[in-house]
């Protein structure tokens, strides 16, 4: 036993070596801090991925000897074969192996490998099983001639235990006070989740303080965004209002005169483009809203809350003084935007009061009206109005049932066979209130004046299944189907919109609604490449046949038949449009595509 954990913990020490490698890639900088942080993290990382394999492994010391330092030197050189592998495919795509990168390489359809190539891998495989049967050799030797002490094992055992509890507790805190040079470390380190918990850091942070980032210049982003200096507006030219309104859990289909009319109408009034196959870039709030204000996919998240990242969107709207008002019934402290998209605004607003989804709509209403009425007119405003009604299926108890029956949502109770009409009733009436609200903003823009210099996207953050495809997903985030990802999105007033109506049918995604703001009404005169992996709705949309959509932890490529989904394990599974199983083989040049637009923005050597 104690010959296998030696073993073991000689492991532990040539994984972590390789693994420097991991922060060695171009680009990628380290404080003190951070790289103290690295050390702890990848030696209680390893430690506990280690005592897990030393536990499998116990089975194996009963069996003769030879045997069983064979299977051990077999099992631990492809480990640390499969790590080293692992160090070369981060530098190239900044994510780690998983089942889909593994299908897409040995597709055929991708990568060519060259007889030099197999011949390489073998004398890896031999070299490694070679130098880890001479360990466990070496090892057999030193036990077989006296009595080990255990006082060597019990050091390194608490100094491993050690490292695991400190970096996840420093990591705890570090996420909890948005500190990146802390924060960055997870995405360098394969399998690597380290603890978080807002509740527990609220016990000893009555106050609330987490909300007081801590002010640090970002010298050790790992994300090149924008690949070029921005060229904002040289000509000093005039620019419009601009309003986003977005409705959590809008679907598409209920955008009607009959369920959202006050918007329907509106729109029909003012001449507003109606696009009619326009998917978030998630199913989830998350990634929604993240890809609706960098128009970059929602994939990049997490480097961009541990790198403190905002929105360049954002960024080039405070540069030319506008107004800025965001107006959210949510918290937008969760999902982070306020360490995100909204890192750059002072006194944020944080949310409604609580209460019901329905009250904070309301009271989200009348705070924009009164800020927006007490704007400074000399400048151009920018508005943000994220309702949540939808989303919680809720309406006032006062308020008129125009759908019925009525049912109460009970996801504990949902199934497969649940009647889905009277909870559809249920939502289409929180959307027909919002709607109802919205009114109120549409009469304030018309009777302000401001109507023709504004430019309003009206869209929702992702869509809200009731059970369609018939396979039991209920509400967002299960999959990557039109019920969950398929939004409605309009686009009312500022410029001659016409320009547009090539693309109304298309493909067109979240990721297009940054680069064509910025491009046409912000006038930045970049290519869009540098900012954006999205397109101009402006200009005929030509190439584009698939969609990179996300959510807390996986990602699809949807093409119009097919969505390639890969889970938080990396394991992928290909589905038709209405997620059934399907017998093919995806094409993985498409995958390939997406992977690329997945690792544009981290830095690369120049």
């Amino acid at each position: 036993m104690k010959k296998l954990y030696s073993f073991v913990l000689v492991n532990i020490f040539i994984s972590s070596i390789i693994a420097i490698r991991y922060f060695w890639v171009p680009g990628a900088s380290f404080s003190w801090d951070g790289g103290l942080f690295s050390l702890f993290a990848v030696l209680g990382h390893f430690f506990s991925i280690y005592l897990l394999l030393f536990i499998l492994c116990i089975p194996l010391i009963c069996i003769k000897r030879v045997l069983s330092n064979s299977c051990l030197a077999i099992i631990f050189s492809l480990l640390q074969i499969v790590l080293y592998i692992d160090t070369i495919v981060f530098q190239q795509y900044r994510f780690h192996i998983n089942e889909s990168v593994l299908s897409m390489v040995f597709s055929g359809q991708v990568v060519d490998f060259s007889t030099i190539t197999y011949v390489l891998v073998f004398i890896l495989i031999l070299v490694s099983f070679g130098i880890e049967y001479l360990i466990i050799y070496l090892l057999d030797k030193k036990f077989n001639q006296r009595n080990v002490r255990s006082k060597t094992l019990v050091i390194s055992t608490l100094f491993l235990l050690s490292c695991f509890f400190i970096s996840h507790l420093v990591h705890m805190v570090a996420f909890y006070y948005g500190y990146s040079s802390i924060m960055i470390v997870k995405e360098y380190i394969p399998l690597y989740r380290p603890f978080t918990s807002k509740k527990i850091m609220g016990i000893f942070d009555k106050s609330g303080q987490h909300k007081t980032f801590l002010e640090k210049d970002n010298l050790h982003a790992t994300i090149h965004y924008p690949k070029n200096e921005l060229l904002v507006n040289p000509s000093n030219k005039t620019t419009p209002n601009i309003m986003f309104i977005v409705l959590d859990s809008w679907r598409f289909d209920t955008f009607s005169q009959q369920i959202s009319p006050n918007t329907y109408n509106f729109v029909q009034q003012n001449n507003g483009i109606i696009f009619n196959n326009h998917y978030s870039t998630g199913n989830a709030t998350r990634t929604g809203i993240f890809g609706l204000f960098y128009g970059i996919p929602g994939t990049y998240w997490d480097a961009f809350l541990r790198n403190r990242i905002p929105s360049l969107f954002i960024t080039t709207l405070q540069k030319e003084n506008y107004n800025i008002g965001i107006f959210t019934s949510a918290k937008v402290t969760a999902p982070e935007f306020d360490r995100t998209a909204f890192l750059t605004i002072k006194n944020l607003r944080i949310s409604s009061r609580d209460g019901k989804a329905s009250s904070r709509d309301k009271q989200l209403t009348e705070d924009w009206l009164n800020w927006y009425k007490t704007r400074d007119q000399s400048k151009p405003s920018f508005s943000f109005l994220f309702y949540d009604a939808p989303h919680a299926y809720d309406f006032p108890n006062n308020f008129d049932i125009k759908f019925q029956p009525v049912g109460e949502l009970n996801y504990m109770t949902l199934s497969n066979d649940t009647d889905p009409e009277p909870i559809f009733n249920r939502y289409k009436q929180s959307v027909y209130y919002d709607d109802f609200l919205l009114q109120k903003v549409y009469d304030e823009l018309k009777q302000s004046g401001s109507l023709d210099n504004t430019l309003i996207i009206i869209t929702g953050d992702h869509s809200q299944e009731m059970n369609d495809n018939k396979l039991g997903f209920w509400g967002h985030n299960g999959n990557y189907t039109d019920a969950q990802t398929k939004v409605p999105f309009i686009i009312v007033g500022a410029k001659d919109l016409q320009h547009m109506s090539d693309n109304i049918n298309k493909f067109t995604s979240h990721e297009d609604v940054v680069p064509t703001i910025m491009r046409h009404y912000l006038h930045v005169e970049n290519d869009i490449s540098d900012y954006s992996t999205g397109y101009d709705l402006f200009s005929p949309i030509l190439d584009r046949d698939w969609l990179l959509m996300s959510n807390y932890s996986s990602y699809a490529v949807r093409t119009e038949d097919n969505i390639y989904f890969v889970n938080r394990l990396g394991i992928s599974h290909y589905y038709d449009s209405h997620n059934n199983q399907v017998e093919q083989t995806p094409n993985y040049k498409t995958i390939q595509m997406a992977m690329d637009n997945m690792r544009y923005f981290f830095q690369t050597k120049k």
